[in-house]
């Protein structure tokens, strides 16, 4: 599977999404939340990208400080 790269716009609808979620990111995989802000960006950005790219992507954010902090 080749991961694909993720332009500025889907990175600030991942960040959005995210931002709406009640969760921390470590407390979202395999959660209901996670599957939800999947089917979102898929639908809203219209790429297909598989639930590990996406995870990646989000994980990525997190580590460049680009998502909201939520107090766990």
């Amino acid at each position: 599977m080749s991961t694909q790269k993720l332009d500025d716009a889907a990175k600030q609808i991942i960040t959005d999404l995210y931002a709406a979620t009640g969760k921390t990111v470590d407390d979202l995989p395999y959660t209901a939340e996670f599957d939800n802000m999947f089917d979102q960006f898929c639908s809203i950005t219209g790429r297909d990208i598989g639930r590990h790219d996406f995870w990646k992507a989000l994980a990525n954010l997190r580590k460049a400080s680009r998502l909201v902090r939520k107090i766990r």
